[in-house]
């Protein structure tokens, strides 16, 4: 079966976010009318022995879930939703790259596979997704640059359909 990633819900709707007074940007600042991210659990496993070094166990789930946020009385725009959705379907794309990284990872003893397993998770859930994410803003507007946008979303879609694929716009999952 191997290390398997899922989306829980498998679209991002309106019905996913809180509803806020105020939302705010934590990557630039700025006041947003949402904004989405995802969390992510990553079982943690029995380790098994492999060629006398640990590994995670054969088989698991990652599990993206989203993380999202709207300004109360705000716009629910088909455009804004389809801006949101690309975060968290970043959060999905990326798991599969870490579930890759992980099927591979030893360790020369619990500690060291918990270490090595923790970095694997850093550089992609949170560095290359951050990077990613600031970058889609950046090009973007925040999702008023409508070319920017679709380019984007083809991106996306792209990514998406190819699950071997480790790179989205250039940047590396």
């Amino acid at each position: 079966m191997g290390i398997t990633v899922r989306r829980i819900p498998e679209q991002l709707s309106w019905a996913n976010f809180i509803f806020v007074p105020l939302v705010i940007n934590p990557n630039d600042g700025t006041e947003q009318a949402a904004f989405t991210t995802f969390s992510f659990d990553i079982l943690d496993p029995s380790p098994r022995s492999v060629d006398g070094q640990l590994a995670l166990a054969e088989s698991f789930e990652i599990v993206v879930t989203p993380r999202a946020r709207a300004k109360l009385g705000g716009p629910k725009t088909a455009e804004l939703l389809a801006h949101q959705r690309f975060y968290y379907e970043l959060g999905f794309v990326v798991g599969r790259e870490v579930a890759r990284a992980l099927t591979t990872l030893r360790g020369a003893d619990e500690k060291e596979l918990t270490a090595t397993r923790w970095n694997v998770i850093q550089l992609h859930f949170i560095f290359r997704a951050g990077l990613i994410q600031r970058r889609y803003d950046l090009d973007t507007r925040h999702g008023t640059v409508g070319y920017d946008q679709e380019v984007w979303n083809l991106r996306m879609s792209t990514c998406l359909s190819d699950p071997e694929s480790n790179q989205i716009g250039g940047f590396l999952l």
